[in-house]
């Protein structure tokens, strides 16, 4: 028995927003109707999302933002809802907000679209964003939101049918470096060991020439990566940087033509869903997408549809447009730099949405929660107190049976260097996902 929900008209924006939140959070199935008369005499489970109420039915009251069909700065209009201030303040509904319009807003990233400062890497701040400001960028937001809304139509309709999700975790991989001196020449690291020498880095030096025995290198903690996965059933993504002559600074990777490199993406291609890291070059050099795309595939002999952008830089239309171009379907890349929590407001994937051409695309854009920079790097928190900070994370994902999504480094498992006690943060992360 599906849910019936007038609303005057149906709008790209309405029709995206009420299909994510029903079809894709809550698994209920539904039908619009702008005929006030059917509605009224429909025996159906119904709402109405309008200006006023319509009979007796649960109503939720429509702010513009849905209604209209232009890219524009807009009034937010915020108000208190339990112990959060929450946008799109309406009134007389069923709840003192707009949870449709509020949910579009942060899903599509509409405040991505208007003009802001950038940061360093030309990205968008975390910041500025409304869902850091109102500090529920920690919560997936829109999925709290989606159970409300289910609470308030089950206590209505009893008989109204839902799925059920499960809690997933979706454990991703960057490889910016393959090696830390492996595969980098004789002339590059004896370079290393001068300099290391200089600063009186004797750890550094003992792993150079460890590496050149033919030890292990540092960065290469692939076998306790497929160890550990496999340990606990779980599915990683391997996003590899291939990038010839890209950022000097930003693009660090092995020569994609290099044989233990080349061997490195086979083998872990076997056994784990590869995708591409497009360079940071590429965010200028849009042809450099398809020649990393096409190397990695000739590497995998495998069609690789998956990405996620270098340095998250993500610009909005123009990034996801060049990705659909270059033939990827799937991308990683929704989350910040410099703050754990839910870019987009959700921990379920979702399609994007392009506010330009106001439509739904065929992108799917999958949002991770927590990266191993972030906790390090830009909160400067120690191995203990990011543990803490994960299992918060993965704890307000559990409790809406989302899918948790971390991205981790090869060279943060490394036991060396800044990573020295890290190990411990996947290792507990990976045992509170079964908890």
């Amino acid at each position: 028995m599906p849910l019936l929900i007038y609303t005057p008209k149906v709008t790209p924006r309405i029709k995206y927003i009420f299909n994510f939140i029903f079809r894709e959070i809550l698994i209920c199935d539904f039908e619009f109707t702008s005929i006030a008369a059917d509605f009224a005499k429909s025996s159906l489970p119904k709402i109405s999302y309008n200006d006023l109420p319509l009979g007796d039915e649960p109503f939720f009251g429509c702010s513009p933002l849905l209604l209209k069909h232009k890219l524009e700065p807009i009034d937010v209009n915020l108000t208190v809802f339990g112990d959060q201030q929450v946008p799109f303040k309406v009134e007389n509904g069923a709840l003192p907000f707009d949870v449709f319009a509020a949910s579009f807003y942060f899903l599509s990233r509409y405040e991505e679209y208007l003009p802001f400062e950038a940061d360093e890497h030309q990205r968008y701040p975390a910041e500025i964003s409304l869902q850091y400001k109102l500090a529920i960028l920690k919560t997936p937001i829109i999925d709290n939101w989606a159970i409300i809304l289910k609470n308030i139509l089950v206590k209505k309709f009893p008989n109204l049918t839902f799925g059920r999700r499960k809690f997933q975790f979706v454990p991703t991989v960057d490889v910016d470096r393959a090696f830390q001196f492996k595969s980098s020449g004789l002339i590059k690291n004896t370079a290393r060991i001068i300099k290391a020498a200089v600063n009186l880095n004797t750890d550094k030096i003992v792993d150079i020439l460890k590496t050149g025995l033919g030890q292990n290198d540092p960065f290469d903690t692939y076998e306790y990566l497929t160890e550990i996965h496999t340990q606990y059933r779980l599915k990683p993504i391997f996003f590899f940087l291939l990038a010839r002559k890209g950022h000097e600074e930003y693009d660090q990777n092995i020569n994609p033509e290099d044989d233990a490199f080349k061997t490195l993406i086979s083998d872990i291609s076997q056994n784990a869903q590869i995708g591409i890291h497009p360079s940071y070059a590429s965010n200028t050099e849009t042809k450099k997408i398809n020649e990393e795309l096409i190397a990695l595939q000739e590497i995998t002999q495998k069609k690789i549809d998956a990405s996620r952008q270098h340095f998250l830089k993500i610009h909005l239309p123009q990034t996801y447009l060049q990705l659909i171009k270059a033939g990827i379907n799937h991308d990683y890349s929704m989350g910040y730099a410099s703050q754990v929590g839910f870019r987009a407001g959700t921990c379920t994937s979702f399609f994007w949405y392009d506010l330009q051409l106001e439509k739904q695309t065929y992108l799917k854009v999958h949002p991770f929660a927590v990266m191993d920079v972030t906790l390090q790097q830009y909160l400067k928190l120690k191995p203990i107190e990011a543990i803490a900070k994960v299992d918060e994370l993965m704890s307000n994902v559990k409790l809406v049976n989302g899918t948790f999504c971390s991205l981790w480094h090869n060279e943060s498992l490394s036991e060396s260097g800044k990573w020295k006690g890290w190990k411990a943060v996947y290792d507990e992360m990976l045992k509170n996902s079964l908890d």
